[in-house]
């Protein structure tokens, strides 16, 4: 299984939760459609704003083909949010542990 990891700062701390609706109604269908897409999660430092965010994907491959889709679907949520992407980073996932 391979991750994307995005960390993004800024935006409205205060609205994050109405963020994460707007994520979860707009954002998160296109990107489960995706083949490949394995899963993802939301990160946040409500304090500050700063936040991550990660996708899973299967394998190699499917994080490759997905790369250019989510940059644009990643621009157009930390637009939405008026927040701005600080990092894009790929990973090999080691191990995981969730239910």
């Amino acid at each position: 299984m391979y991750a994307r990891l995005s960390t993004y700062e800024g935006g409205y701390p205060e609205d994050y939760d109405a963020g994460l609706d707007t994520l979860r109604a707009e954002v998160l269908p296109g990107i489960q459609a995706l083949p490949g897409y394995r899963g993802s999660m939301s990160l946040v430092e409500r304090s500050t704003g700063r936040s991550m965010s990660i996708t899973f994907w299967a394998d190699e491959e499917a994080l490759s083909a997905t790369r250019q889709t989510v940059e644009k679907i990643r621009e157009r949520a930390a637009a939405t949010s008026g927040s701005r992407i600080l990092d894009v980073t790929e990973y090999e996932v080691g191990y995981t542990d969730l239910p």
